[in-house]
């Protein structure tokens, strides 16, 4: 009998491989991240005269070790600083692997956060421009895929505290004993403050699926699940009585800037752009189109927003999807593709829904035919309006297709969030925790950039080589 041989790995395992690795076994990654990962090559040189600057000559610990610490502290779920100060003291290796001789102060760690964010969020710049030319070197249908997203951070603020909300419940329960419960609860809701005694950037909104106050960011990844940007929401306010509405606008308005960003250090070679119905809406559909010249726009419908629209026919109704309705019979119009004569602009063909082919012909059996032509009603329509023709036929597999990556910016969110301890911080300063989840997206792409560099200098790779790569430099 002939023994299989072992399979080797593509570089969408590898990574597969890696991340699995960051979150089960993550000590087993710190001697592939010391032999593959030159952090001194991603560090702008801006970073290196603001650190030295504060610290001057005389300092203790390097730029480099100081991130390598935090990279410990996201790999192992460490989500105060206090825990990855007192991991470094007890393990001799991990301080080997940062380089440090003495382990900074709490206070240190808490500064480098705060003093340095426009610095850090420079470095998540230089890396995500990395990671996406990697990704468009091995993926390149995956990696021209925008896909956006909100999230909010929940800091340790008083009126995240259940016992506040409830305090506020009974109180106003008690003080209003013929309201009904879902009187109460609105009547609570709209008596709390907009924003965190604490501070006023932890606003009240509606996000995660339920009622907090946070810090909202807007978050950009590729089909990949790689984030490409991250873009802090401190200054849009929340104005609208109703936070489901107020949700959908607050996107809405995050994402220009959030585009605007990622484009000034990454170049616009993405045909596909994805996002939740909160982003469903006209202007969006052409700023995304004619200003950022995506080519498909994958958004489902909100009920929000028009209805159907009427034609020069009576018999025919246009669907909010973009769909010709025969009015007769209530039935959809078949699509028969894209059409352009010469001289002419695009158009699409639809058929009458009673109409089939026999014999190589086209024939009508519609009992109240529209028009004398044997074939059948034909009727076009013209992508003029971006909402109905995204680029791409809502109806087709092809756009649910598009549409179920969506899920991996969910995630990713998830893994930055939960893995990555981004989400239970103490601190209550807005700055901090924007360079918290920019240091969680840094280690993210890290990983990444490992798995291409694996690859790079061990193509041919098993799991069995990659675990012996890893007992030889550990």
């Amino acid at each position: 009998m002939f023994k299989n041989k072992p399979k080797q790995l593509s570089f969408l395992e590898l990574h597969s491989h890696i991340k699995a690795s960051a979150l089960y076994s993550p000590e087993s990654l710190l001697g592939l991240f010391n032999k593959f990962i030159d952090l001194s090559q991603f560090i702008p040189d801006s970073f290196y005269k603001a650190y030295y600057k504060y610290f001057g000559k005389h300092r203790s610990f390097s730029l480099e070790s100081m991130l390598c610490a935090f990279f410990i502290q996201k790999i192992l779920k460490l989500n105060t600083i206090t825990q990855p100060r007192a991991v470094l003291f007890k393990s001799y290796e991990l301080r080997t692997f940062c380089n440090f001789e003495n382990v900074p102060s709490i206070s240190t760690f808490s500064r480098f956060r705060k003093l340095f964010a426009l610095e850090i969020e420079k470095l998540f710049n230089n890396i995500a421009l990395f990671a996406h030319n990697i990704a468009f070197e091995h993926c390149p249908d995956l990696a021209s895929t925008l896909i956006f997203d909100t999230t909010g951070l929940e800091p340790k603020v008083r009126e995240n505290n259940p016992k506040f909300f409830q305090s506020l419940l009974r109180k106003t329960s008690k003080a209003n004993p013929d309201l009904e419960t879902n009187q109460v609860y609105s009547l609570v809701y709209s008596s709390l403050s907009k924003t965190s005694a604490a501070n006023s950037n932890i606003r009240l909104m509606f996000i995660n699926g339920h009622f907090c106050y946070a810090l909202k960011f807007a978050v950009i990844t590729n089909a990949l699940g790689l984030p490409l940007a991250i873009h802090p929401l401190f200054n849009i306010d929340s104005s609208n009585s109703d936070p489901i509405e107020d949700k959908a606008v607050s996107d809405s308005k995050a994402l220009l800037p959030c585009l605007e960003k990622l484009f000034s250090y990454i170049p616009n070679n993405f045909s596909t752009f994805s996002a939740d119905s909160a982003l469903d809406s006209a202007n969006i559909y052409s700023t995304l189109k004619n200003s950022f010249n995506f080519s498909k726009i994958v958004i489902p419908l909100n009920k929000r927003a028009n209805k159907n629209s009427t034609t020069s026919d009576p018999n025919i109704i246009i669907s909010e999807d973009g769909i010709p309705i025969c009015q007769k019979f209530n039935l959809p119009f078949k699509p028969e593709g894209i059409c352009q004569g010469k001289n002419r602009s695009e158009r699409f063909k639809w058929v009458c829904p009673l109409s089939s082919y026999k014999d190589g012909k086209r024939v009508c059996s519609c009992p109240q035919p529209c028009t004398s032509s044997k074939s059948g009603r034909m009727f076009y329509t013209y992508p003029d309006n971006l909402r109905s023709f995204p680029g791409i036929n809502r109806n087709s597999q092809k756009f649910l297709n598009l549409y179920k990556k969506r899920v991996v910016i969910e995630q990713t969110i998830a893994h930055l969030k939960s893995y990555m301890g981004s989400d239970i911080l103490p601190t209550r300063d807005h700055i901090s925790l924007f360079s918290d989840f920019l240091l969680s997206a840094v280690s993210f792409l890290l990983l990444f950039i490992l798995a291409h560099n694996i690859k790079l200098h061990c193509s041919k790779l098993t799991i069995k080589k990659l675990n012996k790569l890893k007992k030889l430099i550990a």
